[in-house]
């Protein structure tokens, strides 16, 4: 940079302006610009790839779509409360969300209206 050009930087900056060198404003576009590759912080909360939802997962994964408590869902599919809190525990851990709504958003995003255990596997 020559020295007049940083004398004129100097200025701005002491009048509370921001000053960024042409060199880096144009490496900052062209990274913006560049395909990222996912993260593994960002990857590491994706459900896995190829994990594989039981049938009856499936079928509570189709309820938290819907808003149902564990009550509900026991009720409906003819278990106990307890049964049913041990499959939204997998299914968290599959999907690897940290609680029922992060699933449920999950799945509603990503599922059709009207999903089987094959399509939950496949959508992963």
């Amino acid at each position: 940079m020559s020295q007049a050009a940083m004398v004129k930087a100097l200025e701005l900056v002491m009048l509370g302006e921001g000053f960024l060198p042409i060199s880096v404003s144009l490496a900052m576009l062209e990274q913006s610009t560049a395909p990222r590759l996912p993260t593994s912080a960002a990857a590491n909360n994706r459900p896995e790839v190829g994990a594989k939802f039981s049938d009856r997962e499936a079928q509570i994964l189709r309820f938290l779509t819907q808003g149902a408590s564990n009550k509900v869902i026991a009720r409906d599919l003819g278990l106990a409360e307890a049964t049913v809190k041990v499959h939204v525990k997998a299914i968290l851990r599959k999907a690897k969300a940290a609680n029922r709504t992060q699933a449920a958003m999950w799945a509603s995003r990503l599922l059709g209206p009207e999903t089987t255990s094959q399509e939950v596997e496949i959508a992963n």
